[in-house]
């Protein structure tokens, strides 16, 4: 059984192995995944956080022996809350995005260990304890990241990688899709039961759920649209001021705290 670390910043994932394959997931810096199957220089991975799937190039990975996962699972292990870290390497500096998992010694948390040793820069900081500020602070770190299909970080993000990522930050672990996260939690029945750190999901005209936030308070919503983006949002869905329109239809709000 063979399993595999990441080396680089992110590293694309892919519906089918090939450059031109649908992206549909990235895999961050230190997560770690199972190679399920092999196609000349692709990998068929599987997420172990989240348990998604899809092939990624063999390029800037680390493959590890199951004895080896073992060695990284009994280290500390943090995941990275500012926009960006830095890393320095055998071959200079990495910019790594929030998301990142770093896996260090509890005696020098500094020494990140992903196949090679990287040295962390300074240390991290470590999200707010309450929920409202720590969900205050990383609204700001991911305002106006570029919207990327398939994206889950700080160099481009995709709506329910955007939640999945601050809710990893915040120690909650979510499903990749919104059409998977929406069947975690407990259902609130309406808005005026909600409370900062909701998750609020979105239907099409079929009623198929396409469109995930979550809540800031103050009738506000941090989504992914275009970009990231803080808009109104009442019991009809979200509101864009620069449409003058509802652009999202409510469907669920769902507790995960």
């Amino acid at each position: 059984m063979e399993y595999g670390i990441i080396q680089s910043a992110f590293i694309t994932v892919r519906k089918e192995p090939g450059n031109s394959s649908e992206m549909i997931n990235q895999l961050l810096f230190g997560e770690i995944f199972k190679v399920l199957d092999k196609h000349e220089q692709w990998l068929l991975a599987r997420n172990r956080f989240d348990g998604y799937e899809g092939w990624i190039s063999g390029g800037m990975v680390h493959l590890l022996s199951a004895d080896k996962l073992r060695e990284y699972e009994a280290m500390e292990s943090t995941v990275v809350s500012d926009k960006f870290c830095t890393l320095t390497g055998p071959d200079g500096e990495l910019l790594i995005p929030a998301g990142s998992v770093l896996y260090s010694s509890s005696d020098d948390p500094l020494s990140i260990y992903c196949g090679i040793t990287y040295r962390l820069n300074k240390a991290l900081k470590k999200p707010a304890s309450d929920i409202v500020q720590a969900l205050q602070e990383l609204a700001v770190q991911f305002l106006n990241v570029p919207y990327l299909w398939g994206g889950k970080s700080s160099y481009g993000t995709d709506c329910s990688g955007l939640v999945q990522t601050i809710f990893r930050i915040l120690g909650v672990p979510l499903l990749r899709d919104a059409s998977q996260q929406v069947s975690q939690g407990k259902t609130l029945n309406m808005m005026t039961e909600s409370r900062t750190g909701d998750l609020v999901f979105f239907d099409d005209d079929e009623g198929e759920i396409v469109h995930t936030g979550v809540l800031t308070g103050s009738g506000s919503i941090l989504h992914a649209s275009g970009c990231v983006r803080l808009d109104p949002i009442d019991h009809q869905g979200i509101y864009s001021k620069q449409q003058a329109k509802y652009t999202h239809r409510l469907r669920v709000i769902k507790r995960v705290f």
